[in-house]
């Protein structure tokens, strides 16, 4: 499964990369979330999200946002901040890594500091 998603991802950028004269800002937010205080730590997503920035940056995206291991504060104000980028930007990329949760039809990213009850 995960080799499809890496896959799927690929693709998508690889087709985003012929857009140059189409697209002029190309920004991207990349969060990877693997050490978990209070639920299963991820062997992966942090090493995934690391892969996905460096591929994101080699096809041109003029700002490519990394982080790793976000707690509740640090993920809120990440996200805050990169929406300043996409306002003028011709695409916007976010790509998250991590534990998330769904809650009656709405689906929630999982901060490292999180406690589940």
């Amino acid at each position: 499964m995960r080799w499809r998603c890496q896959l799927l991802v690929g693709l998508a950028l690889w087709g985003m990369s012929g857009a140059d004269a189409l697209a002029d800002r190309r920004v991207a937010l990349v969060i990877g979330n693997s050490a978990y205080q209070n639920a299963v730590k991820l062997a992966n997503p942090a090493n995934d999200a690391a892969a996905v920035a460096n591929l994101i940056k080699s096809i041109g995206f003029e700002v490519v946002e990394f982080r790793r291991d976000l707690g509740n504060s640090e993920l809120r104000r990440t996200i805050r901040e990169f929406s300043v980028y996409t306002r003028d930007a011709d695409i916007a990329v976010v790509y998250y890594a991590g534990h998330g949760i769904e809650v009656n039809g709405l689906n929630y990213l999982v901060p490292v500091d999180a406690k589940l009850e």
